[in-house]
């Protein structure tokens, strides 16, 4: 199994220590993505995930690839969405064009969150 983390990692420190520093719209995504963690991340944190494992379940051999504050793993039917800036992610589904759980059927806001480990806790 690839290890994906790396790749994420190294793209969200980038990205949250130069990238927003050089553009308005890069900084105002960061700031309502803060402003979501502030909100969301106790009910997040319930939620937490390895993305390794769930690359490789949605996205096999995927390779992720910056687009704004997301760094977007796709593979045939999903595309893992994982937050940049906050440190979590969602699972979209093309084919239902929803937001999905664990179990690849559709949820609310509250269960298609998941708050991605650190790799000290994979």
């Amino acid at each position: 199994m690839a290890d994906d983390k790396p790749k994420y990692s190294k793209a969200s420190s980038t990205f949250v220590q130069k990238t927003i520093h050089e553009s308005k719209t890069d900084m105002d995504r960061y700031e309502r993505s803060k402003e979501r963690e502030r909100k969301f991340n106790d009910t997040w944190m319930q939620n937490m995930v390895n993305l390794n494992d769930i690359v490789h379940l949605f996205a096999p051999n995927s390779e992720g690839k910056v687009h704004g504050v997301k760094f977007e793993f796709e593979g045939d039917r999903y595309i893992i969405k994982a937050d940049m800036a906050s440190g979590y992610l969602r699972i979209y589904d093309k084919i239902l064009r929803a937001y999905v759980k664990l179990d690849g059927n559709p949820g609310s806001l509250s269960n298609t969150h998941f708050k991605i480990m650190k790799r000290s806790e994979m």
